[in-house]
């Protein structure tokens, strides 16, 4: 069965399967190009970044031309300074940018953290924030939320003083079923009960085909209202801390 997970994954990474090795990635794609197109683009040379919760430090190699320190609360990779999210021994207003994907869901106080996310920001410094609005456990037993919704972040975000607020949702519904949907047929090829291993590869086929299905329909965008983007994987947000 390694084998057969081994040989799927160099095939998704070749000519044509491409798309769908993004379609099955697709939010931790999605997270990945908002900092390095979306941030990158918009950070100006010479800034002052705090990649907080950075884990194995993936994005300093996208800001050569900036100061780029780390924050997680333990020893995962190149980190400067490790400590409590809520905590981070910096000085007031000492970044120009702060970056924290992924991180919010395994922090007990959540909201204490975008609290001291703008005490460490400059006036006018930009924070980019992803969190997911549905997830299972992982990285236990430091996981504590399933999720935030949009109006978590704009309740602390505002109180904690920060303004021109932008929140995009990674997709709709569809996408989050065709994740859900490649999640319940990977458990099918995964399994280890002889039961199951029979129906691997209508498993496999089931992939190639529902998955890329659902996550068509998600561009279409089937719903009249909001409420198609009331269930997404999660979202990417952007705010200014207020320069007064």
């Amino acid at each position: 069965m390694k084998t057969f997970l081994n040989l799927t994954k160099k095939i998704l990474n070749k000519n044509p399967f491409r798309r769908l090795n993004y379609i099955l990635n697709f939010s931790r794609k999605m997270t990945e190009d908002f900092i390095i197109k979306t941030a990158k683009a918009e950070i100006k040379s010479g800034s002052k970044i705090l990649d907080v919760g950075a884990g194995s430090v993936k994005y300093k190699k996208i800001f050569p031309d900036c100061i780029y320190k780390t924050q997680d609360f333990k020893q995962y990779g190149e980190i400067d300074y490790i400590s409590d999210i809520t905590s981070i021994p910096v000085e007031e207003s000492s970044f120009d940018v702060i970056i924290c994907t992924g991180v919010l869901e395994h922090t007990p106080r959540p909201d204490l953290a975008i609290k001291e996310f703008s005490r460490i920001l400059k006036k006018g410094g930009n924070l980019y924030l992803t969190a997911p609005l549905m997830s299972g456990v992982h990285q236990a037993p430091y996981h504590f939320y399933g999720g935030f919704s949009r109006f978590w972040h704009l309740k602390y975000l505002n109180d904690y003083g920060f303004e021109e607020i932008d929140i995009k949702p990674k997709k709709g519904f569809f996408a989050f079923y065709s994740q859900e949907t490649f999640r319940a047929m990977l458990y099918i090829i995964k399994s280890k009960k002889w039961r199951y291993k029979i129906f691997a590869l209508l498993a496999f086929l089931l992939i190639l085909i529902l998955v890329p299905l659902f996550f068509w329909l998600d561009k279409k965008n089937l719903a009249t209202d909001d409420s198609f983007y009331n269930f997404t994987v999660g979202y990417l947000v952007k705010a200014k801390k207020n320069g007064k």
